[in-house]
């Protein structure tokens, strides 16, 4: 490949990149520049796609700032679920949850939105969960930092889809993840008695739903579930 149509490619950053679903997801890509960043994971190489581990924000606004000339991905799939009833979760506790889940994302939102106003150009794809909107016990601290990034997601449309920036919102459903595996069979067969199809789902769906939305740009402030129907 040429240096200038290297040039040209989309730059994809992903914030939770050493998740499964991200590099499940992208395993085949063949169109895309991707660089994951990973905060939390004891993942410290992937095959997929460079993998950058960070403490702090101002590695990520290094790589961010060496971008030049290209169209900027941002996607926001960090995420963490702790499982508690509410009358045995601190403040503390719902306050990580929401760090975790909602309040972490905005300084890199804030690190990428220059650059996208100088292209005139930007896509934010939040992954959210579909349990987590429909909630369940034990999930108020994911449930809400999913709703809280959602409803920033339909924010960040209002104010800058004018720019030929959309922000989008994937709600997933039930994937072969670890946390998925980590559940007993039976639960896991609940679970699947909520979807329409009674199956987990399948990464290219995932891939397609991205890939989808990179390309459309009259796409935004949408909540667009990928979950076989779950209700």
């Amino acid at each position: 490949m040429s240096k200038n149509n290297c040039q040209s490619k989309t730059q994809i950053l992903i914030i939770g990149g050493s998740s499964k679903i991200a590099r499940e997801m992208f395993k085949s890509n063949k169109e895309f520049e991707i660089i994951g960043f990973s905060k939390y994971s004891k993942v410290k190489k992937i095959k997929e796609y460079k993998l950058v581990k960070y403490k702090s924000i101002s590695l990520i606004k290094n790589y961010i700032d060496k971008i030049k000339n290209k169209k900027i991905v941002l996607i926001l799939m960090q995420a963490s679920s702790k499982s508690n009833i509410l009358i045995n979760k601190t403040s503390r506790e719902l306050l990580d949850d929401m760090n975790s889940n909602f309040l972490n994302f905005h300084d890199v939102v804030k690190l990428v939105l220059p650059h996208m106003l100088k292209q005139n150009w930007g896509r934010i794809i939040f992954f959210g969960s579909s349990r987590a909107l429909k909630t369940d016990v034990g999930l108020a601290g994911y449930s809400s930092g999913k709703y809280a990034s959602l409803g920033y997601c339909k924010t960040l449309s209002k104010e800058y889809a004018r720019y030929g920036i959309t922000s989008n919102y994937l709600s997933l459903g039930l994937f072969d993840t670890p946390l998925y595996l980590s559940l007993t069979k039976k639960i896991q067969k609940e679970l699947l008695k909520n979807t329409d199809t009674r199956t987990i789902g399948d990464y290219s769906s995932i891939y397609n739903a991205v890939n989808f939305l990179i390309k459309s740009d009259y796409v935004t402030g949408s909540l667009i579930p990928i979950d076989g129907g779950f209700n």
